[in-house]
């Protein structure tokens, strides 16, 4: 009288199998900031903090990349800040950080979201001023910025749910400080006396 009910156990087994039943996946809880590597000295340094607190993760470097691993929970890029400390012994009147996501891409181009601070003269946007006197922090959270990025990742992603990023790539990209010199892509540039509009190396 068993063997009948043996009969139908196994078929549901086969029957599960051949549908391709899994078990609902597992989201990793683990997050990465990347930073590039360089002997470049910055204008600035970078911290982070993770739900109001100093991010505690594990660093490590591989190449031009320097990485920080942590655990966080999928909605972690809402409760990041970037906290940016001047090092430059001037005051930074504008500033530019990028935040690109390897795991967004398009064409091959990846994902990019661009940061802007202060008042670029040279700009035609209207921006609050941002004066960031020498060892001064300035905190960035990214929950100001985070429709934005979702709006970006789900595009670029074509219709990637934000959740689903695990890592972002920080990079300080540019600065403008009170006495006419600016530090962009690792090097610092003075106005031109005879063209105001244009910028030259500062040797």
């Amino acid at each position: 009288m068993r063997k009948p009910n043996l009969l139908i156990l196994i078929l549901g087994l086969l029957v599960m199998c051949l549908s391709g039943w899994t078990r609902p996946p597992v989201q990793s809880k683990k997050k990465s900031i990347i930073r590039r590597v360089t002997l470049v000295k910055y204008p600035v340094e970078m911290s982070f903090e993770l739900n109001g607190q100093p991010l505690k993760s594990t660093e490590t470097v591989a190449g031009p990349e320097r990485t920080n691993e942590f655990e966080a929970d999928a909605d972690w890029l809402n409760h990041l800040t970037i906290k940016i400390k001047n090092t430059s012994g001037k005051t930074i009147t504008w500033m530019l950080v990028n935040l690109l996501f390897p795991e967004v891409t398009k064409d091959g181009s990846v994902a990019m979201h661009q940061i802007f601070l202060g008042v670029d003269p040279d700009a035609p946007f209207p921006r609050p001023e941002l004066r960031l006197a020498p060892n001064e922090t300035f905190a960035i959270p990214l929950s100001a910025k985070y429709e934005e990025i979702k709006h970006l990742v789900s595009v670029i992603g074509s219709g990637m749910p934000i959740e689903n990023v695990s890592k972002v790539l920080v990079e300080f990209h540019a600065a403008l400080c009170d006495d006419e010199t600016r530090f962009e892509t690792g090097v610092w540039y003075r106005r031109d006396p005879n063209d105001p509009h244009k910028w030259i190396v500062n040797r």
